[in-house]
C-alpha cells in the first residue's frame, strides 16, 4: 500500500510517501505561519505521481487551526480523482509513538488559559483528550509519565515539574503514514476525517445588519 501524509497540526510541518511501511520521500519544514507556499514547494519538489497513491493520510490534531484545515483540504483535493480514501488519526498518537516511553502525556497550549491533553500507554490512548486548567494537569498525568509537547518552550513554566524531554517534539508525516499502513491492515477505520478541535466554535455577531 502507497500512503501519502501531510501533518500540519504543529509549528514543524512534514509531507511522506511511505511505500508498504517504508518512508520514500520526506520533507520537513519549519512553519513561518505567514502563507502555506512552503507546503505546496515541498509536494512540487517530491514529485509524485499521484496515480499511484492509494490512500491519503491527515495527522488531524490537536494543534494548529489554519494547519489542520489545510491539511485536510489538500488531501481530500488529492484523493478526489478515483475517490481514493483519507485516513485521519490524531497527531498525539503519532508524536507519542515516536516517544520510548511506555506511558506518555501530549500536551499542548490551547489558548484562552487552558491546556490540551491526552494520555497514551504502550501506544494505545488511555485518556482522551481533555481541555484543562493548568492546575489540572497534575491529576490527570499519572506519576512516572513522560510528558511531551510540540510547545514545551511556550509551556516551559507550566511542565516544569513534569518529566518532560526538555525540548519540544512534533508529530512527524513520516510516523503518521506508517501507522496508517499498520492500522489499514488491522482493519481499523479512520478517525473522524475533521479537525479536532477543543475549543467549542465562537459565534461573533456582525457589526452591521445584513
Amino acid at each position: 500500500m502507497r500512503v501519502f501524509a501531510i501533518e500540519l497540526s504543529s509549528r514543524r510541518g512534514s509531507i511522506a510517501l511511505v511505500d508498504d511501511g517504508r518512508v520514500v520521500s520526506e520533507a520537513v519544514w519549519e512553519e513561518n505561519f505567514k502563507n502555506r507556499q512552503q507546503l505546496f514547494d515541498a509536494l512540487r519538489a517530491m514529485e509524485i505521481d499521484w496515480e499511484t497513491v492509494d490512500l491519503f493520510a491527515v495527522g488531524r490534531g490537536p494543534g494548529a487551526f489554519s494547519g489542520m484545515r489545510i491539511a485536510f483540504s489538500v488531501a481530500n483535493a488529492l484523493a478526489a480523482p478515483g475517490g481514493r480514501p483519507v485516513h485521519a488519526l490524531n497527531s498525539g498518537s503519532v508524536l507519542a509513538a515516536d516517544i520510548p516511553a511506555e506511558t506518555v502525556a501530549v500536551v499542548g497550549d490551547a489558548r484562552r488559559g487552558q491546556l490540551w491533553a491526552g494520555l497514551f500507554t504502550a501506544g494505545a490512548m488511555a485518556r482522551e483528550f481533555r481541555l484543562l486548567d493548568p492546575d489540572e494537569l497534575p491529576s490527570f498525568i499519572p506519576s512516572g509519565a513522560c510528558v511531551a509537547s510540540p510547545e514545551e518552550e511556550r509551556l516551559k513554566e507550566v511542565l516544569s515539574g513534569f518529566d518532560t524531554l526538555g525540548k519540544p517534539v512534533y508529530p512527524a508525516a513520516a510516523t503518521l503514514g506508517r501507522m496508517v499502513v499498520d492500522r489499514v491492515a488491522r482493519g481499523e477505520a479512520s478517525e473522524s476525517c475533521e479537525p479536532l478541535y477543543m475549543h467549542p466554535p465562537v459565534f461573533i455577531a456582525p457589526r452591521f445588519p445584513a
